[in-house]
């Protein structure tokens, strides 16, 4: 598929070709890995008040979402949200302009706009609202795609990200990573799950899976935090971490260890292979330029041996992308 992409603004770019009616084969072209976030179908709509923009955003959003019953989302964007900034700028206009379109929405489609929820990891519409500047936004108003690792296509997360809460007890920052793949995924650990930590040391994923009340079975040559070595569910073998095999096959395997990434690849073929594990979170770290090759024969391993996988760049990610990997 050829598509023309130019970066409007830094941070954003704008691509044509993808079809306004989107299916499964056309995505697998249309999930860019180093994408926060998709916005299908833009109409570009100007205008030089919050009321006339308001005005603007409700007459196209009355017929998508006229009559509809299940749960639906809009997000509320402006550019500095992809950059993470906490107060970016146009943030309280953008705001102003959603309350508008809501008591618009509320007289002349009141059963559908309380159909819209703040958030839901699967909702049948995902409407996003991005101001670009005072007077001209983009709006995406697109049906979501349920994708077998979870959650949806366009994502749920406003702008693509997760709300990842500080942990003053973690023993490093990677658990942000973690936490944003589970996001992401839009299913995450639990009572009962047991979990596999490969290279967990010093623990920052091993933490995140104890949080969730997962048994976690940690494996690195070297100890994690003293505080997880205590925690009762928490099980540490000292040994290397791509040798590892469970005895029996565990809900969820997490590796955030250094390796090439034809080592994850080998990874991936084994714990695939083996139906070792049910769902997985794994990490591709290069040196230097990213490598695609490696990067597509790990989906296709997962594939192969019937798994869907995913790979996404995160917001907390450095010189790497995550895996994620879930069954068919």
């Amino acid at each position: 598929m050829d598509a023309a992409a130019i970066e409007t603004i830094p941070g954003l770019v704008a691509a044509d070709g993808l079809p306004r009616d989107v299916d499964a084969t056309a995505l697998q072209a249309w999930d860019p890995v180093f994408a926060l976030q998709v916005l299908p179908s833009v109409v570009t709509v100007h205008a030089p008040s919050i009321n006339r923009l308001a005005a603007a955003v409700a007459d196209h959003l009355a017929g998508p979402i006229d009559g509809i019953a299940a749960q639906w989302l809009l997000h509320v964007l402006v550019p500095g949200m992809f950059k993470g900034q906490p107060k970016p700028a146009l943030q309280r206009r953008a705001s102003l302009v959603a309350q508008a379109v809501g008591k618009r929405l509320g007289r002349t489609r009141r059963r559908a706009w309380k159909q819209r929820r703040p958030t839901h990891p699967r909702p049948t519409l995902i409407a996003q609202m991005l101001l670009r500047d005072a007077e001209n936004l983009w709006l995406s108003i697109a049906p979501t795609i349920p994708l077998p690792t979870g959650a949806t296509w366009p994502s749920p997360l406003p702008a693509g990200l997760a709300a990842v809460a500080d942990d003053p007890l973690a023993p490093s920052s990677a658990f942000r990573k973690l936490e944003e793949a589970f996001a992401c995924m839009g299913r995450w650990p639990g009572l009962g799950d047991t979990a596999v930590d490969l290279g967990a040391a010093p623990g920052g994923w091993s933490r995140v899976l104890l949080r969730y009340r997962a048994d976690v079975i940690a494996v690195d040559r070297s100890p994690l935090a003293a505080s997880l070595m205590a925690d009762p569910k928490m099980n540490w073998l000292r040994g290397d971490a791509f040798k590892f095999r469970p005895h029996e096959p565990v809900d969820w395997l997490v590796s955030d260890v250094a390796a090439y990434p034809e080592r994850v690849v080998e990874l991936l073929d084994v714990w695939c292979g083996g139906k070792q594990a049910r769902s997985m979170v794994v990490q591709m770290k290069f040196k230097g330029a990213t490598d695609w090759a490696a990067l597509d024969e790990a989906l296709a391993v997962a594939l192969r041996h019937g798994f869907a996988a995913r790979a996404r760049h995160f917001f907390n990610d450095k010189n790497e992308v995550t895996l994620m990997v879930a069954p068919l």
